[in-house]
């Protein structure tokens, strides 16, 4: 799982950062263009386009969650930043099309055709991930489990381990046996 990670160039960090700058250019491109398109009306889109505001406003909070939470797996060299990635790149394309939409709603139903195949290209990477991830932690669970049950096992169901019982005073140590 790790020499995945490491051979994916899109989660190196000259190609994160370049996708942050693509990112922030194209939602400044397009809310430039918002305000030219409401200059001339007594509205705003937080009035016309409610929900669409609301939903960007939440993909935008998303983005950035998942970037701090990258650059934290990054520094930690998790394998789980790949998936942290996945949730980023989800979050900017959906806030860059619910930009569109208010702009343009043909223009928006088209990309959006296209941001449903990267969507599920994602979903499908990050449903991998998941499927490693939970695989790994049921093994760790298990051997866990099993180490608690040998450690609380009674003296009796040890096999070859005779009962001993050693007593200690500060002249002498009397070992009995059972």
């Amino acid at each position: 799982m790790a020499e995945d990670h490491q051979s994916n160039l899109g989660f190196k960090g000259d190609s994160i950062v370049a996708q942050h700058a693509v990112f922030a250019l194209l939602v400044d491109t397009l809310s430039n263009q918002i305000q030219m398109k409401f200059q001339s009306m007594p509205v705003s889109p937080f009035d016309t386009h409610q929900r669409v505001m609301t939903a960007f406003n939440a993909a935008l909070i998303i983005y950035a969650t998942t970037s701090v939470a990258e650059a934290i797996l990054r520094t930690q060299k998790s394998v789980h930043q790949r998936l942290v990635g996945n949730i980023r790149l989800f979050a900017s394309a959906l806030a860059t099309i619910l930009l569109l939409v208010i702009l343009s709603v043909i223009v928006s139903c088209i990309i959006s055709v296209l941001w449903t195949c990267f969507f599920l290209k994602l979903a499908y990477e990050s449903c991998q991930d998941l499927c490693q991830l939970l695989g790994q932690t049921t093994k760790e669970v298990l051997s866990m489990l099993k180490k608690l049950i040998a450690a609380v096992r009674s003296p009796k169901e040890k096999p070859n381990q005779p009962n001993v019982e050693v007593l200690t005073s500060p002249e002498t140590e009397i070992v009995l046996s059972h």
